[in-house]
């Protein structure tokens, strides 16, 4: 009896062997090639201004979560693409003083402006990663990221002018860094990770003695690529969407663009960014 138990329990162990070995091949198999040469985290704060425009009070309640769109940026065929792969997400706190009906948010009396504020102190962090495979000899460029986390406050505020709320005064404050990780040195080109849809301002914040690592527009960087493969941009331009060159883009047609990082480093001491973003009003009220 005791032999048949230990023989069957061998043949079971093995089996589980073979099963944990061949998971573990498949999953260094789906890993094989990507290598994260950097790290990026950042934190923000959000403040804007919410104005009763009613002859009565409202209780407004507040998200329980803040979501940002992706937006996705042209980029070079020939670049070494980066991904930004997440490692640690926390939410925004939203600030509220009440709680009615059950639902937490603040009162506003008629004909009343308040101030709204969104803390996210712990960073957000990713993985910047690329695929490091090769298979002959190439040169290389710089690992460019080309997804931007944005915040539409017409979502964020749903039917607001009907509800006769109007929003302002928005501003974003972000506070991040990027790191090298195991590798000699990295170059790369990195968008504002996050931004307000639409923002009216952008302030790049450079302390004394820190290097200047931005550039104003990721799309004009993005054009010069193709100038330098002889594309001309002004004749065929992929930032504007046609229809085989009759429709037009309309005179209100905005080209989604964001100031952008870029540079090259050795070092594994993080590289700082910040930077304040400005939303005066809100598009669907026409403040």
């Amino acid at each position: 009896m005791n032999v048949k138990l230990t023989s069957n329990l061998i043949k079971n162990l093995t089996k589980n062997m073979i099963i944990i070995l061949i998971i573990g091949a498949t999953i260094l198999s789906l890993n094989f090639g990507e290598r994260t040469i950097a790290k990026i985290g950042y934190s923000y704060t959000i403040t804007g201004e919410i104005t009763n425009t009613n002859p009565y009070s409202i209780f407004v309640a507040v998200p329980s979560n803040i979501s940002f769109e992706e937006k996705t940026l042209p980029k070079p065929k020939d670049c070494l693409s980066a991904t930004l792969d997440l490692v640690n997400k926390t939410p925004g706190i939203v600030y509220y003083s009440d709680v009615f009906n059950g639902k937490e948010g603040f009162w506003i009396p008629p004909f009343t402006t308040v101030k709204i504020k969104i803390y996210n102190y712990n960073k957000t962090t990713y993985d910047i990663n690329i695929d490091n495979s090769q298979s002959d000899y190439d040169v290389v460029g710089p690992a460019v990221v080309d997804k931007v986390k944005v915040l539409d406050l017409n979502t964020l505020f749903k039917d607001a002018e009907e509800k006769g709320i109007k929003i302002g005064k928005f501003k974003m404050y972000v506070d991040g860094y990027i790191v090298k990780e195991d590798t000699d040195s990295i170059g790369i080109i990195i968008p504002a990770p996050i931004i307000i849809k639409n923002y009216d301002e952008f302030y790049k914040i450079v302390g004394n003695g820190d290097a200047d690592i931005w550039i104003s527009s990721y799309n004009t960087w993005y054009e010069k690529q193709l100038e330098r493969k002889g594309i001309n941009p002004n004749n065929d331009n992929p930032l504007i969407p046609q229809d085989n060159g009759v429709l037009e883009p309309p005179d209100n047609f905005k080209i989604f663009d964001v100031p952008a990082m870029a540079f090259t480093t050795s070092s594994f001491h993080p590289i700082d960014f910040y930077y304040i973003v400005y939303k005066h009003g809100s598009d669907q009220i026409g403040n």
